[in-house]
């Protein structure tokens, strides 16, 4: 490796949401958000190939996930907003080595875009926090809380951040691979909005004082109008909580829908109860981390990127 190329690597974890609370909407189109958030060692893989001084564009690979590969991807959408604010014209190839389900309801783009941040702020030497946090909030609401430290109460449009100590805890995730179960975000607000304005003619009514975690638990304002379209997910919360959950919710805007379990060993039983029911679901035995995985230097030679990015390295 010359000494201008630069190989990174970063972990982008998943995420639950423990609470949250949806305000009325905004004149931004956005909501007022309350949500406490935790990572989880459930995570993607993110590699990050660039050789300083050689211009050109940023490419994306997602391997086995090719609808993923593409200035869309929200990593590339990431590294573009890096490049645009800190003035770089360096070529990126960014390798996105998927384990998070798509479309989860569990932050998986949103953590790939915060791991390509964290990744460039490393190699250009980048610590300014602010400007890091505007250029994550370029590509998303959920991106800012990934670049933090850990678990945290979100509020605004998620882009505020108060650290919280939340312990360990060890949760089963049910993803249903239904394709006609999964929701997009917008809609799952939009019904939210309409369910509001039809039981009580107003958009919704302004957020309470935060309370503690454990007090305001198995509270996600989306999970009604959600559960409501989509029966089978109520089944799924229903079902992991006769497997021994202390509290079963849905993550996010859904549809993945998590149980919380007194320790390991009862969540493990319990994701093998889950597979054997055979319901169609995808299901993964996590716990909760207390800070967000750091960035290292990738050294390995089976370094997988787009075909740009293997020609690259050829030429070096």
């Amino acid at each position: 490796m010359g000494p201008a190329e630069v190989l990174l690597r970063a972990r982008a974890p998943a995420k639950v949401n423990l609470v949250l609370r949806v305000g009325p909407l905004r004149p931004d189109g956005y909501h007022d958000l309350e949500t406490l958030m935790v990572p989880l060692d459930l995570a993607d893989e993110i590699r990050v190939h660039l050789v300083r001084g050689r211009r050109g564009p940023v490419v994306c690979h997602a391997p086995n996930r090719p609808e993923l590969d593409g200035p869309a991807n929200l990593a590339a959408r990431a590294a573009e907003a890096f490049r645009s604010r800190f003035d770089v014209v360096d070529g990126l190839d960014l390798v996105v080595e998927k384990r998070i389900p798509v479309t989860a309801g569990l932050g998986g783009g949103s953590s790939d875009a915060a791991a390509v941040l964290r990744a460039l702020a490393h190699a250009y030497g980048v610590r300014d926090s602010r400007a890091l946090a505007a250029a994550a909030l370029e590509v998303g609401s959920d991106v800012p809380f990934f670049l933090g430290r850990g678990p945290a109460w979100a509020t605004g449009r998620g882009e505020v951040l108060t650290p919280v100590r939340v312990p360990t805890l060890d949760v089963v995730l049910a993803y249903p691979r239904d394709a006609a179960l999964a929701i997009r975000a917008g809609d799952a607000y939009r019904w939210l909005d309409a369910a509001r304005q039809e039981s009580s003619g107003t958009a919704g009514l302004p957020l309470p004082s935060r309370g503690r975690w454990r007090e305001s638990m198995a509270r996600n304002d989306l999970q009604g109008p959600c559960f409501e379209r989509h029966p089978f997910l109520r089944t799924v919360a229903g079902q992991l909580v006769g497997l021994g959950a202390t509290t079963a919710i849905m993550s996010g805007s859904g549809p993945t829908v998590f149980g919380i379990f007194p320790d390991r060993a009862a969540a493990g039983h319990a994701a093998v109860g889950a597979r054997e029911a055979g319901f169609g679901i995808e299901v993964h035995v996590v716990r909760t981390l207390q800070r967000h995985p750091g960035v290292s230097r990738w050294k390995s030679p089976r370094f997988e990127s787009s075909p740009s990015a293997k020609k690259s390295s050829r030429r070096t």
